[in-house]
């Protein structure tokens, strides 16, 4: 599912092969993928290749879509450059609406010279932002990314991109954390329940802006994915689900942690988050987890009532950045207003 085509090309004789910059097409996945693996292990002396599968389930299974750009060389179809994103549908002041995240944004080595500026990282995002930056129900009303320092600086000086907030993380030993709620039972799931849909429109009320947590959303994000495992738990009293949390152990911000992927509950419904957060530290305990961290804004109320909980604020080494195509939605009001958590994002 994705919005507006369009397709610039830009041709080049002398160092760089010829090449067109366009949108995605079926098949260029592979190409894709070679490029893809090929920089990043040379970053990187750990990283591990990507898959077609993960591939194919980040972006074409995704049930808000996808978002593309490539530069393509003529001759033979090599990826010289890709700009690319994960789209989310959102609830933004009670309406549907769209964010997309930016991810994957590479440039091969063998192309950074011999281009005068700007280079493939801004030829490709120019055009991803201008026909996929924009108004519901089209567009995407905010794009976003958590970059590392070189694409910032490109990010800000090319495309706009300005500054959310300086993200910190909240951390405790689940060993120190218990608790107990009465008349709230938590059961651990393999997947969603129809009724989280109800959930999610309640929890989303009490937001500005908050990614849609349907359950086709929520399988996708965590039942279906290839290349990590999750834990979920639900919280009901009685029949009526009133929460649910999301966790793997794994690494974020280079720290082995129980994370505390994904997390919604209603405000006023503090037993069953006292119940939900027992279940987190018992599985952490489980996998011999020296922390638990969890991600939110410094804005909305379990930031406060972790910390209440035992939880303390710890710096990260990252930051979140965006840019608005719809001027109520500049920054400012996204620092405040947008409810956010790990498995929003592509770190847990």
């Amino acid at each position: 599912m994705h919005s507006r085509q369009g397709s610039r090309s830009h041709r080049m004789g002398t160092e760089v092969p010829p090449y067109t910059v366009r949108e995605y097409e079926p098949g260029d996945e592979h190409a894709v993928l070679a490029t893809f693996n090929r920089v990043f292990s040379e970053l990187d002396p750990g990283f591990v290749p990507r898959t077609l599968e993960s591939w194919r389930w980040l972006y074409l299974d995704n049930p808000s879509g996808w978002r593309i750009y490539l530069a393509v060389t003529d001759d033979d179809g090599r990826v010289i450059s890709q700009y690319a994103g994960v789209r989310q549908r959102m609830l933004l002041e009670g309406e549907p609406a769209c964010f997309s995240q930016a991810v994957d944004s590479m440039t091969d080595p063998a192309f950074r010279r011999g281009l005068k500026r700007p280079g493939f990282f801004v030829l490709t995002g120019y055009p991803y932002a201008s026909n996929y930056g924009g108004p519901s129900p089209d567009g995407d009303v905010v794009m976003w990314g958590l970059p590392l320092p070189a694409a910032w600086r490109v990010g800000k000086g090319f495309l706009k991109y300005q500054l959310i907030r300086v993200q910190n993380k909240l951390v405790a030993d689940p060993a120190r954390l218990d608790g107990s709620a009465g008349g709230v039972e938590v059961e651990e799931v393999g997947e969603f329940p129809e009724e989280v849909d109800v959930l999610s429109e309640r929890a989303g009320a009490e937001h500005g802006a908050i990614a849609v947590r349907d359950k086709a959303q929520l399988d996708w994000r965590f039942r279906d994915n290839p290349d990590n495992d999750y834990a979920i738990a639900l919280a009901r009293r009685g029949a009526e689900l009133l929460g649910y949390a999301v966790y793997r152990f794994g690494t974020f911000d280079r720290e082995e942690s129980g994370l505390v992927c994904d997390w919604l509950v209603p405000g006023g419904e503090g037993a069953v988050a006292v119940a939900l957060r027992a279940w987190l530290a018992e599985r952490a305990r489980r996998d011999s987890a020296e922390r638990l961290a969890a991600v939110f804004p410094d804005t909305v109320g379990e930031w406060l009532a972790f910390q209440r909980a035992g939880f303390r604020v710890h710096p990260t080494h990252y930051f979140v950045v965006g840019r608005s195509y719809v001027p109520r939605y500049r920054m400012p009001w996204l620092h405040q207003h947008w409810y956010y958590t790990l498995g929003d994002s592509d770190l847990c």
